[in-house]
């Protein structure tokens, strides 16, 4: 993100406004960049049926059983590891990175761990990148899965080295901040990395993690926090899959909170749309 103090500013009103007093400012902009994120996320269909890996709650993923080698890097691994233990149930090997957390498996040969968060400061004792973590771990060049929940530092990192997430055959990330789409500055980064995405993979499947909560928009909802599985196109079909989602697979992350309905966004009938066109004076 920007250091210039101005657009900082911008981003910073843009979260009051939406989060501490749960409104959305349903502007012409607000709508148009919702629509423009929207269409870029759609997810598309796969020959295959998608499975979940992990437990019924937080840390579960949706993604495609297309594997080969069977080697995951998982970029935050946070306290909640049943995804990880799954994958090596199926003969994963697994490439770990989090300084925030002690090696939950020490015993586990196919387990290994970088004790560093992403990040891109001076401070090389505390951070690393994917370009170092790729050096140090040749196996990683022949890769299936990278699961990515790092907070926020997803964008960095999409726009910084998204040249190494291309190298795996999917990917699932966790995008935070949602909110901020009201901002124009956020929302053509935004869409800028997920254009880059598309050069090499498409979405096939989005969930809303229930934890961040949820923006009203009109008569529907929109996530602050959203999870996008994504599969390299050439495994993609040409058709789009539009849901219902949340699907059979999903769970949501924080049980006592209803799971996000992402219908009125990424399904047949887009009720969003409705509240749209009257705002644009669109017929």
């Amino acid at each position: 993100m920007s250091n210039n103090s101005d657009s900082t500013g911008a981003v910073f009103n843009a979260r009051l406004a939406n989060v501490e007093y749960h409104q959305v400012p349903l502007t012409a902009d607000f709508l148009k960049n919702l629509s423009s994120i929207i269409q870029l996320l759609q997810p598309r269909s796969t020959s295959t049926p998608l499975i979940r890996i992990g437990g019924q709650g937080d840390g579960g993923y949706v993604i495609s059983p297309t594997f080969d080698s069977k080697i995951c890097l998982n970029l935050g691994v946070g306290d909640e590891i049943s995804s990880d233990l799954d994958l090596l149930n199926q003969g994963f090997k697994i490439f770990a990175v989090d300084g925030t957390v002690p090696n939950p498996l020490p015993n586990e040969s196919n387990y290994v761990l970088t004790r560093k968060n992403i990040g891109y400061s001076e401070h090389r004792e505390l951070n690393t990148d994917l370009q170092t973590i790729f050096n140090e771990h040749n196996e990683l060049n022949d890769l299936d899965l990278i699961l990515i929940d790092i907070e926020g530092w997803e964008y960095r990192v999409f726009q910084q080295e998204i040249g190494w997430i291309a190298k795996a055959k999917q990917f699932v990330v966790e995008f935070h901040g949602l909110e901020l789409i009201a901002d124009n500055q956020f929302t053509e980064q935004f869409t800028g990395i997920l254009r880059n995405i598309s050069k090499t993979h498409a979405p096939i499947h989005v969930h809303a993690n229930n934890s961040g909560g949820a923006l009203p928009v009109g008569s529907a909802n929109w996530p602050t926090i959203l999870e996008v599985t994504f599969l390299l196109n050439e495994f993609c079909d040409t058709e789009f899959n539009f849901g219902p989602f949340p699907t059979q697979l999903d769970r949501a992350n924080v049980e006592v909170r209803p799971d996000v309905d992402l219908s009125p966004f990424f399904g047949h009938k887009r009720n969003y749309a409705t509240l749209a066109r009257t705002i644009l004076n669109m017929d």
